[in-house]
């Protein structure tokens, strides 16, 4: 499977508030390697919000997308899409 995370898409690439920790990267793409019999595979991505100063924009939800998809396979093959979850951390 093709895994993809992209973190506060629906922002510009440049505007992004929030990277992840490894790359500081605002997305993360890796195959997933199945097989039957092999225990479950876990990934641990962590990130981080970008300074305050670095953006204006301290309202908006930030959005997250996650997809499986088969390799190789056009749009119509996506496994997992772009599912709505939201919730609200205050501080």
């Amino acid at each position: 499977l093709e895994a993809e995370l992209q973190l506060d898409w629906l922002k510009p690439k440049l505007s992004r508030r929030v990277l992840l920790l490894q790359d500081h990267q605002s997305s993360w793409h890796e195959p997933l390697d199945l097989a039957l019999g092999t225990p479950p595979e876990c990934r641990i991505l962590t990130a981080y919000l970008r300074d305050e100063d670095d953006f204006k924009d301290k309202l908006s939800p930030v959005a997250l997308s996650l997809s499986l998809a088969l390799p190789g396979g056009g749009p119509g093959l996506v496994l997992y899409g772009n599912t709505l979850v939201q919730a609200q951390v205050g501080g």
